[in-house]
Formats: structure tokens, sequence, C-alpha cells
């Protein structure tokens, strides 16, 4: 068949490529700003200024105001340079430095563009230098996106005035641009924190030469408190250390000619929790030209753990050298290396052998901080109680732990205490002797193991809890042997306070009511009781209470169970009464409650106890030893089945 020559084949572009060009390649605020914050820099301008109405940026009406004293752009300027999409500054202008010899950050000529990631509407107004008229002109999102394919957009309304530049501050511009972002797009507000923060990142400038305002508040150099700063707390063999910076030279294949870059590193002393923050960002030209990162490092390697902590910076001006497309090394968006480029293998290379560097020698810092303050413990009297063969041993027990990977200070001294404390444990000092026992490697991977699932305080729980069922069988036994409450049972519930009820603390045995001002009144036999308890207020209760205890034996010297008579009843309602008297006379009464227990009441006893009313804001309560021992031993029988199960699931696990 014959050719045919179709003249009619072109490659045209339609109005919607704005979309891919500026709202999905520059979706956020900090991008957008940070690109119009580039066009002043390469406008060579001194000072720029950014309003940003946070908290409400979603209301109707507001704007977003970006003013530089750059050179601003003359009618010719704006219409074939700043107009152009796609214009290659630095090919077009032979060369990658601005009037005044700053090098320049714009390259692909769509930075432009950058405005429509967060707004619909673009205002223009520009003052060049040395001119007095100036030109104002607004591009549309919505228009633009409908333009048909080979079409040029119209800008409106392109308007000459003679209007001044201000600042926010009033004061007329020389020269400059100001941009004003309206019809904003944002699907949420944005903290001025974190939005000054993430600015001062992404610019490393002089601030003699070009200083940053956000509302008027000078951004200043990125700077984030840190524990361990590389290189002032260590570097590697080689490298210089200059202004805080360390300096550094990478070699790279097939090339005779070393590349220099500058870095520091800083590890945090709780992890980032703004993960946008973890990694180090990589500078060009004063620019960030790689977001944080970790110079893809594989995980699972030796202090990987840091890098939750890890953050710093690296300058490499070479990154964003030349002028032609074809050396770029940075994508379109301009805050992404393009990492696929072998080029950059052994810049990529270079990083991952400095970030393992630097994890190691954090964690080599952190382990001999936090063995130092361990040993700090240890000397405080720590060790007095213990033999000079465990103070041996509790030393190289510091020694493991403090090897383990991001161990608070603060828990790897309540750890230690544990140890010690509950070294009288027989199967804790087994657990000691065994790991002691291995070499130092398994030590700090078990003493982890025993930190994480608290085996140690799930033991000394089941120690404590076995020792007090103890406790609850010899009352028992006093009990039916009709031991006399004073002293062998007072003097055990004395000992043990708990037995009453575990949530009471115990103020005192054989309290003297004198003592308080108290004279009874009744003229009975003395003014002893044999306990007072208190409880501290929980919430909503106000006050503190009071638990007035009289105990009595259970059983009589011929084995016959005691019963109490009348007379002792009314004596402990006597003191009750009394107390509560007493307590009211103060502005703020402690809730008294009366606890008798005794085995057996006779049968005047037991009437009057039945006759016995509540009396306002005090409760008699009349209890048997068998249902005090069977609460108690209950309650700790169910509590020593919990943590044994826990104990037992964590040395299983471990």
């Amino acid at each position: 068949m014959p050719e045919n020559n179709i003249s009619d084949l072109k490659l045209r572009f339609l109005g919607s490529l704005v979309e891919q060009l500026g709202a999905q390649m520059y979706p956020s605020v900090t991008s957008t700003i940070a690109e119009l914050i580039s066009n002043a820099w390469d406008a060579d301008a001194k000072n720029v200024w950014v309003t940003i109405p946070f908290g409400k940026l979603r209301e109707p009406g507001a704007q977003i105001t970006v003013v530089d004293d750059g050179l601003g752009m003359t009618h010719e300027e704006a219409r074939d340079r700043y107009l152009i999409v796609g214009r290659k500054r630095r090919v077009a202008l032979g060369r990658d430095r601005s009037r005044e010899g700053r090098p320049l950050h714009g390259r692909k000529g769509i930075g432009k563009l950058a405005a429509f990631g967060t707004a619909k509407t673009l205002e223009c107004h520009t003052l060049a230098k040395n001119t007095l008229t100036t030109i104002r002109f607004r591009l549309d999102y919505d228009k633009i996106r409908q333009e048909d394919a080979g079409s040029d957009y119209q800008v409106e309304p392109p308007i000459t005035v003679v209007e001044p530049i201000t600042d926010p501050n009033g004061n007329n511009l020389e020269h400059g641009t100001r941009i004003v972002l309206s019809d904003l797009k944002l699907k949420r507000n944005i903290s001025e924190k974190v939005f000054q923060q993430s600015m001062s990142r992404r610019f490393a400038l002089d601030t003699g030469t070009m200083s940053i305002y956000l509302n008027n508040s000078q951004i200043e150099r990125f700077n984030y408190p840190v524990e361990f700063r590389f290189p002032q707390d260590g570097a590697p063999e080689g490298v210089s250390i200059k202004d805080q910076w360390a300096e550094d030279s990478i070699d790279f294949d097939n090339s005779v000619e070393s590349k220099p870059v500058k870095w520091w590193i800083g590890f945090t002393e709780q992890p980032l929790k703004d993960q946008s923050l973890q990694g180090i960002s990589v500078l060009a030209r004063g620019k960030m030209v790689q977001r944080p990162f970790m110079f893809q490092r594989a995980q699972g390697l030796t202090g990987q753990l840091g890098q939750e902590y890890l953050i710093g910076e690296v300058q490499a001006d070479w990154l964003d050298e030349g002028n032609d497309i074809e050396q770029d090394r940075i994508q379109a968006n301009r805050d992404q290396l393009q990492l696929e480029d072998e080029e950059l293998d052994s810049f990529m290379s270079w990083g991952q052998g400095l970030l393992k560097w630097a994890l190691q020698a954090r964690n080599d810092l952190r382990k001999d901080k936090v063995e130092g303050n361990l040993n700090e413990l240890l000397s405080e009297g720590l060790l007095e109680q213990l033999s000079p063969l465990e103070q041996r041993q509790m030393k190289r027990v510091v020694s493991a732990i403090s090897k383990i990977s991001e161990l608070d200070i603060s828990e790897g001294r309540e750890l230690v205490k544990s140890i010690v404390d509950a070294r009288s444990d027989a199967i804790i000092r087994g657990l000691l002797e065994e790991i002691d026992s291995n070499e130092p490697g398994f030590q700090t991977k078990v003493w982890d193991i025993i930190r994480q699932f608290g085996i140690i305080d799930a033991r000394r729980n089941q120690s404590i809890i076995e020792a007090r069922l103890k406790a609850i069988e010899e009352l028992q036994r006093f009990i039916n042997e009709g031991a006399r409450e004073v002293p062998t049972i007072h003097n055990h519930i004395k000992d043990n306070p708990w037995l009453i009820d575990p949530r009471w603390n115990l103020f005192g045995d054989e309290i003297d009511l004198r003592t308080f001002g108290i004279v009874p009144e009744y003229g009975g036999q003395g003014s002893r009781v044999d306990f007072l308890f208190v409880l501290g207020p929980s919430r909503p209760d106000t006050h503190d209470e009071l638990l007035l205890v009289e105990i009595k034996r259970g059983k009589d010297p011929s084995g016959k169970e005691h019963s109490v008579s009348a007379e002792e009843v009314n004596r402990f309602h006597d003191y009750a009464t009394t107390i509560q008297e007493y307590q009211s006379r103060s502005g703020n009464p402690y809730r008294l409650t009366g606890l008798m227990i005794a085995q057996n009441y006779s049968s005047p006893a037991q009437r009057i106890k039945v006759s016995l009313s509540t009396v306002k804001g005090m409760d008699l309560i009349f209890r048997t030893w068998d249902q005090v021992l069977l609460e108690t031993e209950r309650l700790h029988k169910g509590w020593l089945a919990v943590t044994t199960c826990r104990a037992m699931i964590r040395e299983e696990d471990s």
C-alpha cells in the first residue's frame, strides 16, 4: 500500500496535566510552601514572610500568603520565564547560579504548579527591581484543567498597576513578590509546631543570606535535643570535625575524583514519636533533597532498635550540580533522590556503613551510661546487705543488664532493686546462680526476658503470699488451741495486721483513749482498745476512715468455745461511742467502724448485739474468727493462684 503523510499526528497536552505536575506531586502545605520559598531563594531574596492562619485553614475565605523581597519580575520575565511550564531554567540561563551568585534550587520549571497541591487559586503580585509598576495576575486551577489540548491558558486579570508590595509589618518593599493562595483544599488542619519543625528541616540556609519567617517568627536552623550527637561524641577514623559537622568524602566507582559530604547524627533519649522525623535527611544547596530515611539499611542487624531514636543530616551539594536534566539525581518533586540511579550506589553504600557505625557507637555509649548509673545505685548502700561474693555477683548482673537494648535507666534501677530484694527467695537465688554461670551474652538475653515478663516480681509476690498463708494457718492454730488474746493472738495480729483486712493500715495497738484526750464516762474497766486501723480516702470520699478492733480468744483453757459476755459487748459499744462523740466535735470527723472478733457470744450478749443499731457515721460489726480467717485465706489463695500462674507462664515463655 502507498505510504500516506498524516500531518495531524501530534503530541498534545491537556490542561488536566496540572493535576499530575502540581496537585499530586506537591500534596501537602509543607511541600507547597517549600517550593515557594525556593522561588524566593532563586530570586535572591533576603527575607521571606509566610503567613498561615493555623486552626482556620478550612474556614471559608482562608488564605496563605508568601511575601519575599527578591528581585521580582518584569512583564517580560513573567511571560517568558515564570509562566512557561517545563522551562529548564539552568539550561536557558546557561548557568546554575542566580543573578547574585546563589546556587539555584529550580531546575525543571514545574515548581510554580506546587501551589495547586494546596489551593485552587494562585494570585501573584510582583515588583521588579528598578521599576515603578507592579504586575498582578491570577491562576485558576479548575479553569486550567479544562483547557483543550494545544491551547494556552490566559491568566486573569493581567494588570499593571502602581501599587506597593508590603511585608507583614506594613513596610513597602523596593522590589519583591507576594503570592496569595486561596480556595484552599486542605482535608484537615495542620499544626503550627509541626509545620515549623518540618520547614526548618527542609532548609539549611544561612540566615545572614536569607531569613524565613512564619507568622512573623523567624524559623531557626533545624536543631533537635539529643542524648548523643556524632561527631562530638565520636567519629569514624579519618573523619575531620568542623563547626559541629563531620567532614568526609565518598569514592565513586569509575571516577578518580571523590565527592565531599558533611554530616551529623544524633540519638534522642526517648523514641521519636513522629516517624517523619526518624532518619537522615539529605541536603543540597541548602535545601532538603531527600526526606529522612535510613539509606535503605536492612533490618535485623546489630543496633537496629536504635533507629527509633536516630535523627541527623547529610550535606552533599554535588547531588544537585549541573544544568542538564540528564544529570539530575533528584525526583521531580525535589524532596526525594532517584535512588534507582546507579550513580548513587556509592553514596548509598557510604550511608549504610555510616549508620552501621553510628548505631553501634550509640549502643556502646548507652551501655556505658546505663552501667555507670546502675553502679552508682549499688554504691548508694544497696550492696551493704550482701556478702562479698554476692556483691561481686550483683556487679556482674549490672554489667549484663546494662547491655539490654533500649533499657530505660529508671527501669534498670527498679530491676536491680528487685533482684537484690528477692535474693532471700530460694528460687530467685538459684536462678541468679544459674544465669551467672553462663556466658555474658546469654546472661544479657535472659535478664532481658526476665525484665520483659516481670518474672522477679511475680516470684516475689508468690513468696509473699505463701508466707501470709502460713501466718493465717498459725492464727487458726492459736484459735483452735485456745491461746489467750493477750499476748499470743494480739502480738500475732500486731505483726500481721493484714489478717484483719488487707485494705487497712495499722495505726496502733493497745491504744489508750486518754492519749486522744478522751476520758471514758462509763466507768468501765480501763480505757484501752486492742487495735486502731486507718483507711486513706478514696474518691469520691473526702475523709479517712477509722476501724476500731476488739479481739477475744477462741477457746477457754478447758477447750470449750469462749463466749463473750454482755459486759464485754457493752464495753466495746462504749469505746466506739466515746470515740465517735469525740470525733463529732472536730470540724472534719472520720467515719468510724467498730469490729469485734470472737468465736461465740452468750445469750445476753447475743441479744445486746442484735439490739445495737447503727450509730450515725459509725457501723458496729460482729464477726467470728472462722469468718475472718475464711475470708482472708480465700483472698490470699486467689491471689496466689493468679500470681503462680503468671510466674509459670513467664518462666515458660523465657
